[in-house]
């Protein structure tokens, strides 16, 4: 689950309605959540501004999950208000990327194989166990168990990344924040994990 850290700015001379933490995979979900939290504080408000109708709005957030606000519509009439924004932290985590039909990724960036954030150590099955081998060709590693096979892979990419000063500076400005997506199961030791620890390193530091 993300964990999203919400802290609302003041509408009108009113006090911002309290601070607000969500724990959810779904967009929707976190919108709905923030509407009926808000919308005690901010209807009486909003009467008073002659604007009752906007406590009906839609809590919204931008693509990279930092900043939300008030949406009303009024799509008969061609009109709409933004108000009250937000900002917002975001605790990102690692999914399970799957093929199963109307799953959704809700935004998190795909770091498999396939894409320039992949590990070229890969774990596959071999006789008796498992072995991690890398793109270059060779297995660099057998193993008794997968768990002990993926901690190894992981523990590879760490040294890859480590060594590769320009990637790291692309992990901190291109996926800090977002959820980081791959095939690996959720109990495994997964490279996307060095990835996230990567990428919000200076979050985590404030």
């Amino acid at each position: 689950m993300a964990i999203y850290e919400i802290e609302f700015g003041a509408l009108g001379g009113s006090r911002p309605a309290p601070s607000l933490t969500v724990k959810t995979r779904d967009i929707t979900e976190l919108s709905r959540t923030v509407v009926e939290h808000a919308r005690p504080h901010i209807t009486p408000v909003l009467t008073e501004m002659g604007r009752p109708e906007c406590a009906d709005a839609l809590f919204r957030v931008n693509s990279d999950r930092t900043m939300g606000e008030f949406l009303w519509l009024d799509i008969a009439a061609g009109k709409q208000a933004t108000f009250l924004p937000a900002r917002i932290k975001t605790t990102p985590e690692r999914i399970q990327r799957k093929r199963t039909r109307d799953w959704s990724s809700n935004g998190a960036k795909y770091v498999g194989r396939g894409s320039r954030w992949g590990n070229p150590n890969r774990v596959l099955k071999a006789d008796g166990g498992w072995a991690v081998s890398h793109d270059s060709g060779g297995t660099v590693g057998t193993f008794a168990d997968k768990s002990e096979a993926h901690r190894f892979a992981v523990d590879a990419y760490r040294s890859h990344l480590k060594a590769r000063a320009r990637l790291v500076g692309e992990a901190r400005a291109e996926l800090v924040g977002r959820d980081l997506m791959c095939w690996c199961a959720p109990e495994l030791a997964c490279h996307a994990d060095v990835l996230l620890e990567t990428a919000n390193e200076a979050e985590a530091a404030r």
